[in-house]
């Protein structure tokens, strides 16, 4: 009897669980860079991190993830691919490009509803470390820089 209550509370468990992980992912479904988090997350030599639901209030976001992938290039050339088909309609805060390459970018994309906002930004530095961020909340690209540049909690 007790195995039997264990179980059913588990399964209710996870049936709670189940629509807002299902909603996180959804999220990020219509991006391209969803790709590199999917093919890179698990290999050797890769650190991703998704923050809690309570880091993700502290901060007016609704959805973090970041990846960082140390000297891969073909991982660089799938992931600037990954990029350049998610740019088309939105909007290039800032790009940089060395070599015909995207070495550095901040794009701002269109939001699943109108209080809400998505940011991607990518870097990859002269060791070949790439590093994917992948950004949605309330705050706008403002807050982000602000968050960015004082912040160093993240």
């Amino acid at each position: 009897m007790k195995q039997l209550k264990y179980t059913l509370l588990i399964m209710l468990a996870a049936l709670l669980l189940l629509p807002a992980g299902a909603g996180a992912v959804e999220a990020q479904k219509d991006l391209k860079i969803q790709d590199v988090f999917t093919r890179y997350g698990k290999s050797k030599n890769v650190t991703m991190v998704e923050l809690s639901n309570e880091m993700l209030e502290t901060y007016g976001m609704t959805r973090y993830k970041s990846i960082t992938i140390k000297n891969d290039p073909e991982a660089l050339r799938f992931t600037r691919q990954c990029l350049e088909a998610d740019q088309q309609g939105a909007r290039k805060i800032k790009e940089v490009t060395d070599d015909g390459g995207v070495v550095s970018a901040y794009y701002q994309l269109p939001g699943k509803s109108p209080d809400v906002n998505r940011f991607v930004l990518f870097k990859v530095n002269s060791k070949g470390v790439i590093t994917l961020v992948y950004i949605e909340g309330e705050l706008d690209s403002d807050d982000l820089i602000t968050l960015l540049f004082t912040e160093k909690k993240l």
